[in-house]
């Protein structure tokens, strides 16, 4: 049973991954809010972050699949218009879901730091999604709670990722995992404001780890690099968790020892190849590059089956996108198709992109008064470009 409200899967005995996952939209003293600050900086309600954090932890719940290390508990906490239960796919319990307030977020990372403290062998992961600010490697990511208003410490209601960070290494856990799906642009919020550098609250001292410890493999993913912002879709899942899902499920898979598995280094490609195509990240393609900091190299996830590839075809030269049919097939069946008349009106030389079963394929591009134009090939992670070119 659990003992706190976040809690929707409580702590089991044995080596696991603990997860704390937070996500805020609903910023009642920011643009848009019920009490809106004089001075908000141009934030306002956000729909995507709610969203992407119901859709982590329901991977976690649903399909996260490491031996070594299973899901020990996950810890909830939500920002959004309208609450709503979270529904745990494992059981089909639904779970009333506490504010991602600045005190509630302090509390669930002091609980979690302790549910990890239970063996070297633990794996934390780490997920936040909402506003963020930062300075440099300061960063403060932002409650539900934040006040712009306060003027003695507006980041009192926030939470200082990088102390975050150092605060567990003291925390036996030996692999930690984080991913922050949030802008790191400057405010004058922030940081160098304050003499002290403040950006936000500590809720756990860094100090040196005990030497006894195996060392701790920390790494940091960010959905933007230092200085810019982060993209959503207003009402879906934002594009970076977007792409490290799709990243979990496959494309961020290799088997160089026989079973798939997604890697720190393969995720890594992964994010960033989906998080440079037009045909998946829109005009966010060009603005929005993601990061990662310290990369250790361990293995995040064991896929239970062959993994889902994403593949891009095009035309050569990609022009002639526009004016072509393009269909796959494997065996007898087609697996997909795209007529002409959905191609994109705002870009027209745009790729066709599908995910497809590990395996080969025949893809054909048909274009008016042509002969069609076909390749087979084999697909497999981390991405297959299929190249179709007329004829000699």
């Amino acid at each position: 049973m659990a003992d706190s409200p976040d809690l929707i899967l409580a702590g089991t005995a044995g080596a696991g991954t603990h997860a704390l996952v937070v996500g805020v939209g609903k910023y009642p003293q920011l643009l848009g809010g019920s009490d809106p600050a004089r001075n908000a900086a141009g934030m306002g309600q956000l729909t995507s972050p709610p969203l992407s954090a119901r859709a982590v932890a329901s991977w976690l719940l649903a399909d996260y699949r490491f031996d070594a290390r299973p899901l020990a508990s996950l810890s909830l906490l939500l920002s959004e218009q309208e609450p709503a239960p979270f529904l745990n796919p494992r059981t089909g319990i639904p779970h009333a879901v506490p504010e991602s307030t600045a005190d509630n977020i302090e509390a669930a990372a002091k609980a979690w730091k302790k549910r990890g403290n239970s063996s070297p062998e633990n794996r934390l992961v780490f997920y936040f999604c909402g506003h963020g600010i930062s300075e440099g490697n300061d960063m403060a990511l932002l409650a539900s709670d934040f006040s712009p208003d306060d003027e003695d410490n507006p980041l009192d209601r926030a939470l200082d990722f990088e102390q975050l960070r150092r605060g567990l290494k003291t925390c036996q856990a030996s692999e930690q995992l984080f991913f922050v799906d949030a802008c790191r642009a400057a405010s004058n919020f922030l940081i160098s404001q304050t003499d002290a550098r403040f950006a936000g609250r500590v809720p756990l001292l860094g100090v040196r780890r005990p030497p006894e410890l195996p060392r701790v493999l920390s790494v940091p993913y960010y959905a933007s690099l230092a200085g810019e912002r982060a993209y959503g879709r207003p009402g879906q899942v934002s594009l970076f968790t977007q792409a490290l899902l799709r990243a979990l499920r496959g494309a961020g898979s290799d088997n160089p020892e026989g079973d798939w598995r997604v890697s720190t280094t393969t995720l890594s490609t992964a994010i960033d190849d989906f998080m440079r195509r037009p045909v998946l990240a829109g005009r966010a393609a060009t603005v929005q590059t993601p990061t990662v900091h310290e990369l250790a190299v361990f293995d995040v996830h064991q896929l239970a089956g062959d993994p889902l590839v994403p593949v891009y075809v095009s035309c050569q030269p990609a022009e002639e996108n526009s004016l072509a049919e393009f269909a796959c097939r494997q065996g007898n069946e087609e697996r997909g198709r795209r007529p002409r008349t959905e191609v994109d009106a705002e870009d027209p030389s745009m790729e066709w992109y599908l995910e497809l079963a590990l395996g080969e394929y025949l893809f054909e591009a048909q274009l008016d008064n042509a002969p069609p134009r076909s390749l087979t090939r084999a697909v497999r992670p981390p991405y297959s470009p299929v190249r179709l070119k007329a004829a000699p």
